[in-house]
């Protein structure tokens, strides 16, 4: 049996800022606490966050609010008690989130100590700075400087080869591990009663034709092509309702882009809503739709599938990885109208979308955050054993 480890886990945003990055890393930290013991450096966050209440713990550092992702992100370079909370600890092993400031600081931390230290390449964090800046020449930099920090980490972990890919591209040239992430949804044999339930607090009728999407609010997710791509049956007098479950800084804009559309009547805005509605949507829904190109994991495609809820993705994306199309959810290509046009086609045979609806089940049910943790410790000893090996030359 393993020792048990001493691990840091860190990124620049943490709780009680939500998103697919921090509950990856907030379960993670969860699951490797039941044997070994962890430490999280991540931001101050002025709705607190209630770090007592863990079975790791946070170690915050200074941080400022960012307005346009609505989030706190850290400064641990100026902050004096950050610094000495963290070296009262000999850790065997640092595990980042995310590659800026906490990893430009712990990179020198980890090797003034000699601790081994690797990271989790995430999200298409390239898509992020081409979209906000214009410029390409910009966005080449910015992959640049993603490679030189990324190179300098002992290794990178990712979830498929696809993700590797956008890696390599950045620079990177280290050793690449596949670990799977998680989730926390079971596979669901009873979704007929959930959606029998879902019609009463939604006030459907269960013959009403329903449309997801879940997760943050933000022109990334693109969710104005879907709206746009409703809009297209709209006009085709095919009826339907639109859930968009979520918070985040674009909120306002897609709201007054519905209502330029004319489509208030058909697309509902959630919010956020509790952990608890989210299987009664889940089941209720025919085809949750997805066209993210930055998303590299998606987990909310593997929630919706554990409820026989099928996508609709874009063709090559990271997203869609693992999707075969009309056999566990369906690919299109990247715009607008062949999106409409893939939504149409799904929902024009109800006993197909339902039989591809359970392949998804089958298929995309993914692991546990338990089963991923296991995964990740197993490398993080092996690295560890490595590190140790080497010093012992």
């Amino acid at each position: 049996m393993e020792k048990p480890l001493k691990i840091l886990e860190a990124m620049d945003v943490y709780l009680p800022d939500v998103d697919g990055v921090i509950q990856c890393m907030h379960n993670y930290c969860l699951n490797l606490s039941k044997s070994n013991e962890v430490f999280a450096a991540v931001p101050k966050n002025k709705a607190g966050g209630g770090d007592d209440k863990f079975p790791y713990k946070i170690i915050r550092c200074k941080s400022i609010h960012i307005p346009i992702l609505n989030q706190y992100y850290g400064f641990p370079k100026l902050d004096r008690k950050f610094k000495a909370e963290l070296k009262k600890q000999d850790y065997d092993i640092i595990h980042l989130h995310s590659p800026f400031n906490m990893s430009s600081f712990l990179l020198k931390y980890a090797k003034k100590h000699n601790i081994p230290i690797v990271t989790t390449f995430h999200s298409n964090m390239a898509m992020i700075v081409k979209d906000v800046v214009k410029f390409k020449f910009l966005t080449t930099i910015f992959e640049k400087y993603l490679g030189r920090i990324y190179n300098k980490f002992d290794e990178v972990f990712c979830l498929s080869p696809l993700v590797e890919e956008q890696a390599r591209h950045c620079g990177y040239k280290g050793k690449v591990t596949y670990l799977p992430f998680g989730h926390e949804f079971k596979r669901v044999d009873d979704v007929d009663s959930l959606r029998l339930k879902a019609n009463e607090k939604l006030g459907l009728n269960e013959d009403d034709l329903v449309f997801l999407y879940v997760g943050r609010v933000m022109k990334l997710k693109r969710i104005d092509m879907i709206i746009k791509s409703l809009k297209i049956l709209h006009d085709k007098n095919i009826a339907f309702k639109f859930y968009i479950t979520g918070k985040g800084a674009d909120l306002k804009k897609l709201k007054k882009l519905t209502h330029k559309l004319g489509l208030d009547d058909c697309i509902k805005f959630l919010g956020f809503v509790e952990r608890e509605m989210l299987p009664l949507l889940y089941a209720r829904s025919d085809l949750f739709l997805f066209p993210s190109l930055y998303d590299n994991f998606a987990l909310v495609k593997v929630e919706a599938a554990c409820y026989r809820t099928p996508g609709v993705f874009i063709k090559g994306s990271c997203a869609g990885y693992e999707i075969v199309d009309e056999e566990n959810g369906y690919l299109s290509d990247d715009n607008v109208e062949a999106f409409a046009k893939r939504i149409e086609e799904a929902i024009s045979d109800r006993e197909k979308l339902r039989q591809v609806g359970i392949n998804a089940q089958n298929t995309l049910g993914g692991f546990t955050w338990e089963e991923s943790t296991k995964a990740l410790l197993t490398r993080l000893n092996e690295i560890v054993r490595r590190k140790n090996d080497a010093n012992k030359k």
